[in-house]
């Protein structure tokens, strides 16, 4: 998406919740409309965006909301345990035909 309409789109929900509370509550406001109603690839892009330029052109509100975000998802990826091989939990064996238990004869089948 055009990150210009990106910030246009921030700012305007900034403008709004920016006239109902004091300025953190309302930067948590805003964060959370953008954390629930934007598309992952749209926060994402404007995260992007805010590590690159900082968040010019964004309001102040906006921006403020956005570094909420930011420093969120950073704690995120800081809080979670790396893969390694010895927490990874194997796939489950395929049965093979060696593993599997022998046919029984028909009874009734002859010799």
């Amino acid at each position: 998406m055009n990150i210009d309409l990106l910030i246009k789109m921030a700012n305007e929900i900034g403008d709004f919740f920016g006239h109902t509370t004091d300025a953190d509550s309302a930067a948590r406001d805003v964060a959370n409309h953008l954390r629930r109603y934007w598309e992952p690839r749209m926060r994402a892009q404007m995260l992007k965006y805010y590590e690159e330029r900082g968040g010019a052109g964004l309001s102040d509100l906006a921006k403020c909301a956005i570094a909420l975000l930011h420093a969120a998802s950073h704690a995120a990826h800081a809080t979670a345990p790396p893969a390694t091989a010895s927490t990874a939990t194997p796939p489950p064996a395929a049965a093979s035909p060696a593993s599997a238990p022998a046919a029984k004869p028909r009874k009734g089948a002859g010799t």
